[in-house]
């Protein structure tokens, strides 16, 4: 069984952040008594999957991670950022990235995006995505940001899957998908007029977009359909944080969230 590194994004503040946790360092704050770090760590140690786990954090935070986490210190935006841990970790394989606001992940997520990623070789770059059904069924209260292509509707997740050795060559790339990640209407446009009208149409699917993405990119990527919504879990507002404080209270912890629950498989 292959096992991944992996480098979490924890770089970014949320100011919105200090009145609810007393923080803006998003990975810091506490949930029910525990760091988020504390659930990613715990879940990707619990997946069976990972050999190594990397922080990339602002300045100044050599000291506040978990035992076996290493860390360095985030860059000015998140695809330098990225560079930069790559660097730090020296893998050149491929790397799971992982966004630092998704503290309801679990390790059973994290096994199944990357056997689905197993049996579809041959891309450089894997991203999940989540179908509004799956979302809204488990998560009911959620507001998640959704496009629709002729397969269905769906969200995307906080996770990838991508080979260490192309993450330089796209730097300014990867930036203009950062920009417009949550603007449905601006990546396309920047995909192309031609997918503008099919957007609008409901028509492109999900092929299209794969191989449109690679032409951009200069090399194969490929969307995996997930069916457990806790990655596209993520805290970008107070709504959002008060919905995982419900989950997380609510007894939907498994042993991979229990204080004292991880540890390097």
């Amino acid at each position: 069984m292959q096992k991944y590194n992996v480098i979490i994004l924890a770089g970014g503040r949320a100011p919105w952040l200090e009145q609810v946790a007393g923080t803006d360092i998003r990975c810091l704050a506490r949930l029910q008594g525990r760091r988020i770090i504390d659930y990613l760590v715990a879940a990707l140690w619990k997946s069976g999957r990972v050999e190594r786990i990397l922080v990339a954090a602002p300045h100044g935070l050599e000291d506040q991670w978990p035992e076996g986490v290493s860390y360095c210190a985030a860059d000015d935006d998140l695809p330098s950022t990225a560079s930069r841990a790559v660097a730090a970790l020296g893998d050149q394989g491929k790397i799971l990235f992982v966004c630092d606001d998704i503290p309801l992940l679990r390790g059973e997520d994290v096994v199944d995006f990357l056997q689905q990623c197993e049996a579809q070789p041959g891309a450089a770059l894997y991203y999940p995505i989540i179908r509004k059904e799956e979302c809204q069924g488990q998560y009911p209260e959620g507001q998640r940001t959704y496009a629709r292509i002729v397969e269905g509707i769906f969200t995307g997740g906080n996770m990838m899957l991508i080979d260490g050795s192309v993450i330089a060559r796209v730097e300014a790339k990867a930036r203009e998908i950062f920009v417009r990640r949550k603007n449905p209407l601006a990546l396309c446009r920047w995909l192309g007029f031609s997918f503008i009208f099919k957007f609008l149409l409901h028509r492109l699917t999900m092929a299209e977009v794969e191989h449109r993405v690679s032409t951009l990119l200069e090399f194969p990527c490929k969307g995996i359909i997930s069916t457990y919504p806790a990655i596209g879990m993520d805290i970008d507002k107070i709504t959002d944080w008060r919905l995982a404080e419900k989950y997380l209270a609510g007894g939907q912890e498994d042993e991979s969230r229990k204080e004292g629950g991880y540890g390097k498989s």
